[in-house]
């Protein structure tokens, strides 16, 4: 059972049923929504607020049954929705980072993005240079839909700051029994 006390606040909530509605029919987002315990089904019927709270492991449900739904592998689903909630954020809350920050910088305000979206985690950057660097997760307890789409997030938000050439790798996964998630990001 996962652990529904580690929770996200409403904004990667709201872009993930933005995407699932470009992405699936009425009656496909219907049978998604209806395979979640019936309390969760009713919240993500109706719009969520940014200062909402959902439980990470719902987001993950619903991302894993939207990906059977389209008939697509779940890492390759969650990592555009991922992506997608990356180009929201900079529409939003984060646009004015994107606009003048270089990736370094980015970077650097990476872990208070973190920290001001989700109630468990540490992002870390390690081994920063000019054109990459490694980003740790520590003490999240993910699951492979939740690491597809951080890994989308990353790599679209570092190609929003104008940089060539993003590569993103996730190297180490929690949920494949690596004791933390860890990204390699190059640029140019």
């Amino acid at each position: 059972m996962a652990d529904e006390s580690v929770t996200v606040k409403g904004s990667p909530v709201r872009s993930l049923q933005k995407f699932i509605e470009s992405e699936l029919t009425p009656s496909q987002r219907n049978a998604v929504l209806s395979a979640l315990p019936a309390d969760y089904a009713a919240r993500l019927r109706a719009p969520i607020l940014p200062t909402e709270t959902i439980p990470v492991s719902i987001l993950n449900q619903v991302t894993e049954a939207a990906a059977k739904t389209k008939g697509e592998p779940v890492e390759q689903f969650a990592r555009r929705a991922g992506r997608e909630a990356a180009a929201d954020a900079v529409k939003g809350i984060y646009r004015f980072f994107a606009m003048v920050l270089t990736p370094a910088a980015l970077l650097a305000k990476a872990s208070q993005m973190w920290s001001a979206l989700y109630n468990r985690g540490q992002l870390q950057v390690a081994d920063q240079t000019d054109h990459g660097a490694t980003i740790k997760l520590l003490d999240f307890p993910s699951e492979s839909a939740g690491c597809s789409r951080t890994t989308g997030w990353i790599e679209r938000m570092a190609e929003l700051t104008g940089v060539k050439d993003v590569r993103i790798q996730q190297t180490q996964c929690y949920a494949k029994g690596a004791p933390h998630c860890e990204w390699s990001i190059t640029w140019s």
